[in-house]
């Protein structure tokens, strides 16, 4: 079970997410690679991780979520969504038994016309009393949506996935208020405490949690925006970006290029690997990618 991390501010929302896949037989570890995409954009608007099933219908989750959100209206992403995650685990006889949660963090509104708020979505079938995703919960066959505000908060950090060990959630939540007090329109700042989290809850995992990462944030002011920027040259105020962050980097200036699969009207989904040497996937690997 990997790990994201997502957070709310007022001025941009940024996702943080490990690469880990697991694969079992029985409680029996197979592999552990870190070889996913677990970041999505959302129609301009928000940024989705996953955690939980990788694969549904043979599919990475990425080209999945493409595919059930073809042609429907950004409003209705999340309920369709929800449907029809409850509807494959009942195809791929995960009802009920394996946690799993998408976590969107975006901007807006919670009625037609209202105003825009910087909002939580999180789709799972494992709630806390709180509307919190938990594996201390006994797993639902039905999948439920909860929304969070950030409502007079100047920050919100909601993890899901792999628990986080209430140290390092009480010593990310102080970093990260820090860098929002200090400078509270650049998400380049919150990649440190989000690294210093996963790291730290990587160590206690039993290796479900990767070390490499995945960050992207997207700043209010940037938005609609169906695009995302990444590279060394990137202006994380004002573009929605996302970064690969190998095991041993500390901050947004040591990523390496990376685009999260991105879900846009024209429904296009695309993702970039950055291969050292001659290239060894061939369009066969790509199968289901494109428009």
């Amino acid at each position: 079970m990997t790990l994201v991390t997502g957070v709310l501010t007022d001025e941009y929302v940024a996702l943080m997410s490990d690469r880990r896949m697991t694969v079992k037989i029985g409680t029996r570890i197979v592999s552990q690679e870190d070889t996913d995409t677990k970041t999505i954009a959302l129609g301009g608007q928000f940024l989705m991780g996953f955690t939980g099933l990788a694969r549904i219908d043979k599919l990475r989750i990425e080209v999945w979520v493409g595919r059930v959100l073809n042609g429907v209206k950004l409003e209705n992403y999340f309920e369709v969504l929800r449907r029809e995650i409850e509807a494959a685990f009942v195809r791929e006889g995960q009802a009920g038994g394996m946690p799993h949660a998408f976590l969107a963090v975006g901007y807006a509104s919670l009625r037609p016309g209202g105003p825009v708020y910087p909002l939580c979505v999180t789709i799972s079938n494992s709630f806390d009393h709180r509307g919190r995703f938990s594996t201390a919960v006994p797993v639902s066959p039905q999948f439920r949506i909860c929304v969070e505000r950030l409502a007079n908060r100047r920050q919100l950090i909601v993890p899901v996935g792999h628990p986080v060990h209430d140290t390092t959630l009480r010593a990310l939540e102080h970093r990260i208020r820090v860098v929002v007090r200090g400078d509270p329109s650049n998400p380049a700042l919150a990649v440190w405490p989000l690294l210093t989290a996963l790291h730290d809850t990587a160590k206690r995992s039993r290796g479900y949690v990767g070390r490499d990462a995945l960050f992207a944030c997207m700043p209010r002011r940037a938005l609609p925006d169906y695009s995302i920027r990444w590279g060394q040259d990137v202006d994380y105020r004002m573009q929605v970006a996302s970064a690969f962050l190998p095991d041993g980097a500390r901050n947004a200036g040591d990523a390496i290029m990376h685009m999260a699969a991105l879900i846009n009207p024209q429904m296009h989904i695309m993702g970039i690997k950055v291969f050292n040497g001659k290239p060894t996937t061939s369009l066969a690997d790509l199968e289901g990618y494109g428009p």
